[in-house]
C-alpha cells in the first residue's frame, strides 16, 4: 500500500474546504517567494541568482513530499498529516532565524516536504474530478496572492512571506476527524524504490545548474530504477502503472504544463522591473494569476470534452506569447495562461492518470502524476535562475 485503500477509503469524509486550506498554503509560500528574492540577496550579502535556490530547494523538497506521503501511509493518514505539519513547522523556525544561505534553505526545504506532503495527500483525498479541480483552482487562487503578499509583508520582514506554509497547520484538525482509525496495510515499504526516485529528482533538479554531472548521474538513477521496477512490479512505482501509455502522457503534460508555470512566474516579475513599480508588478502578477485560477475552476467544473487540447493551447500560448510580444502586457497575460494550463491539467490529468491505471493503483497513478507536477514546481524556478543574469 502506498497511496491507494488508506486514501480511497477517506476520501468522501473531509470537506473539500478543508483540503483546500490545507493544500493552499504551500502554494501561497512558494509564490510568495518571486518577489522576495532581491531583499534576500541584500539581507544575506549573495547574489539574486544565488537567492533563487530558496525556490528551488523549495520546489525539490515539495516533489519529495509525495515518497514522504507514501512512507507516512504506512501509519496512516492521521501520522501522515501529523508528521508532515511538524515538518512545516520545524522549517518555518528556522526560517525565522536563518542567519545563512544553507540554514535558510535547510528550513525551505523542511517546510515544502511537509507541505508537498499535505498537498498530495489533500489530491488523494479529493477523489473526483470535481474535488480536484476545486482544491487545485483553490491553490492557484490562494498562490495568486503570493506575488502581492510577499511584496507587502516584506515591507515589515522578508521572513514573513517564507513563513506563511504556516497556515496549513489549521486545517490538521478538519483533517484529523475526517481521517479517524484510518491506517496503512500491512504491504512493507519500498525503500529502496522510494530513495531512488528522490535520488532521480534531486539530479534532474540540479541538470540547469550542472548539466553534465547531474545527467550522468540521472542516467544511473534512472537505470537502477528501470531494474528495481522490474524486479520489484508493486512497489512505489507499479510496473502496471507504467504499462498506461494515458498515465505516462498525463504526468508528463502534467510536468511540462507546471514547469513552463512556474518559470514564467519567476522570470516575469524580473522582466517587469525594468517598466513597473513593485507595487504594480505585485497587482498584475495578483489579478492574471487569479483570473488563471478561475478560469481554470470553471473549466474543470463544467467542462467535460475538450479539455486535454484546449489546456494544451493554453500552455503553448503562455510560453510563446513572452518570446513573440516583448511586452509588459504580454508577460503578465502569459502568467493567467500558465495559471489555466497548470491548475487545470493538473486536476484534469491527475484524475485521468488514476482512472486509466488498475484498480489497485488508480490512487498511486494520481499522487504520482501530482509528483510529477510538482517537480515542475522545482524545474521552473532553476530554469528562471539560469536565464536570471
Amino acid at each position: 500500500m502506498y497511496f491507494g485503500d488508506v486514501i480511497t477509503h477517506h476520501e468522501k469524509r473531509v470537506s473539500v474546504l478543508g483540503l483546500a486550506l490545507l493544500a493552499t498554503p504551500t502554494a501561497l509560500s512558494a509564490n510568495s517567494t518571486t518577489t522576495v528574492i532581491p531583499d534576500v540577496a541584500h539581507a544575506l550579502g549573495i547574489s539574486a541568482a544565488d537567492a533563487t535556490w530558496t525556490a528551488t530547494a523549495f520546489g525539490w523538497a515539495a516533489v519529495l513530499g509525495a515518497p514522504l506521503t507514501a512512507t507516512l501511509l504506512r501509519s496512516g493518514v492521521r501520522a501522515t498529516v501529523l508528521v508532515s505539519a511538524g515538518l512545516v513547522l520545524l522549517g518555518t523556525l528556522l526560517v525565522t532565524v536563518a542567519p545563512t544561505l544553507p540554514v535558510l534553505l535547510a528550513g525551505r526545504a523542511a517546510q515544502a516536504a511537509g507541505g508537498g506532503a499535505l498537498v498530495t495527500l489533500a489530491i488523494g483525498l479529493a477523489g473526483t474530478t470535481r474535488r480536484t479541480g476545486a482544491i487545485t483552482a483553490g491553490v492557484g487562487l490562494v498562490g495568486a496572492f503570493g506575488p502581492l503578499a510577499g511584496a507587502t509583508l516584506a515591507e515589515i520582514s522578508w521572513r514573513l512571506p517564507l513563513s506563511l506554509s504556516l497556515i496549513a497547520l489549521l486545517a490538521v484538525p478538519v483533517v484529523l476527524r475526517g481521517a479517524v482509525n484510518s491506517e496503512g496495510g500491512a504491504a512493507p515499504v519500498d525503500i529502496v524504490g522510494i530513495v531512488l526516485v528522490m535520488a532521480l529528482v534531486s539530479t534532474l533538479v540540479l541538470v540547469v545548474r550542472f548539466p553534465v554531472p547531474a545527467l550522468l548521474t540521472a542516467v544511473v538513477a534512472v537505470a537502477l530504477l528501470v531494474l528495481h521496477i522490474r524486479r520489484s512490479p508493486d512497489g512505489f512505482i507499479p510496473h502496471s502503472v507504467l504499462r498506461s501509455r494515458v498515465f505516462l502522457t498525463s504526468a508528463a503534460l502534467a510536468c511540462a504544463l507546471s514547469t513552463s508555470y512556474f518559470a514564467l512566474l519567476y522570470t516575469v516579475p524580473r522582466l517587469l522591473e525594468q517598466h513597473w513599480s513593485a507595487d504594480r508588478i505585485g497587482v498584475t502578477i495578483l489579478i492574471t494569476l487569479a483570473a488563471g485560477s478561475i478560469a481554470a475552476l470553471l473549466f474543470t467544473r463544467y467542462t467535460s470534452w475538450g479539455g486535454s487540447s484546449t489546456i494544451i493551447a493554453a500552455g503553448v500560448l503562455a510560453t510563446v506569447l513572452p518570446l513573440v510580444a516583448p511586452w509588459p502586457t504580454a508577460y503578465a497575460t502569459a502568467t493567467a495562461f500558465g495559471m489555466f494550463a497548470a491548475t487545470a491539467g493538473l486536476a484534469w490529468y491527475a484524475t485521468r492518470a488514476g482512472r486509466a491505471a488498475p484498480a489497485d493503483h488508480r490512487s498511486t497513478a494520481l499522487s504520482l502524476c501530482t509528483l510529477c507536477y510538482q517537480l515542475g514546481g522545482a524545474f521552473g524556478p532553476a530554469i528562471a535562475a539560469g536565464l536570471i543574469v
